[in-house]
C-alpha cells in the first residue's frame, strides 16, 4: 500500500464528526472521508478557499483532538455527491499533536480501498 500523489502516508477510512471554523465564525460540522496523521478530507457542503486556516475538533469514540489545518483543495457541488467524496475539501495540519497517531488507532479502521496498490 502507498500513497497516490502528493501524499506522503496512507490514509485510513474513518467517519468522524469534524467541527471546524475560521476566525469568529460558529463551527460547521462535517464528517471525514479519509484520515491520516498529516490531514483530513471533510466532507461537507459548506467548504473555505485553499489557503485558509481553519480550527478544527475532531471526535474520535476515545475523546476529542483540536488541531490547526490548512485547507489544500475544496470541491463545491450538490448535496447528492455528498456520501460520495465528491464534494468536500481536503485539510494538511499544521503542527498536529502528539496523540492523534494514537487516536486514530484507537478505534477499528480500515486502509482506504482506493489507496490499496496505488503507485
Amino acid at each position: 500500500m502507498r500513497p497516490r500523489g502528493s501524499q506522503q502516508e496512507a490514509r485510513y477510512r474513518r467517519r468522524l464528526e469534524v467541527r471546524f471554523s475560521s476566525g469568529a465564525n460558529p463551527p460547521s460540522i462535517g464528517y471525514s472521508g479519509n484520515l491520516s496523521r498529516h490531514g483530513v478530507m471533510i466532507r461537507t457542503p459548506r467548504v473555505h478557499p485553499p489557503g485558509t486556516v481553519l480550527d478544527l475538533e475532531l471526535r474520535f469514540a476515545a475523546g476529542s483532538v483540536q488541531v490547526r489545518g490548512r485547507v489544500m483543495w475544496a470541491r463545491e457541488g450538490p448535496m447528492v455527491w455528498l456520501s460520495s467524496g465528491r464534494v468536500g475539501m481536503g485539510i494538511k495540519f499544521i503542527d498536529p499533536p502528539e496523540n492523534l497517531a494514537e487516536m486514530i488507532a484507537s478505534g477499528p479502521a480500515t486502509i482506504d480501498p482506493a489507496r490499496r496498490g496505488a503507485g
